[in-house]
């Protein structure tokens, strides 16, 4: 169950995140900031989409390497560290700066 939870973390965080975004963006009265609001929640969606490429390639061809060749898993040195990649950034990058982007300084950002 582990590996479920690693796989669909991100989609897990960028629901929540969504819904998060979207009722700050009802509670804000700035149109920068619902501006930024938005461009976050499209960032959120980016995340996912770009996630579920990696994802859905690695079991595409691990399904085909079953098919055609032994050679097809070699995918997963690329897909694997990529997913790692993108949930380090949504983790680590994107939670420290979200606040400050969303007011517009640079002094909000969080670092860890």
């Amino acid at each position: 169950m582990k590996i479920v939870d690693w796989l669909l973390e991100p989609y897990r965080i960028g629901v929540s995140e969504i819904k998060y975004l979207s009722g700050m963006k009802v509670q804000t009265e700035s149109d920068k900031e619902r501006f930024r609001i938005n461009q976050l929640i499209y960032l959120n969606v980016m995340f996912m989409a770009v996630y579920s490429v990696f994802f859905l390639a690695s079991i595409v061809y691990t399904i085909l390497s079953f098919f055609v060749a032994w050679y097809g898993f070699l995918i997963m040195i690329i897909t694997v560290p990529m997913m790692a990649l993108v949930k380090a950034a949504q983790k680590k990058r994107y939670f420290n700066r979200r606040d400050a982007f969303i007011k517009g300084d640079p002094d909000l950002i969080k670092d860890k």
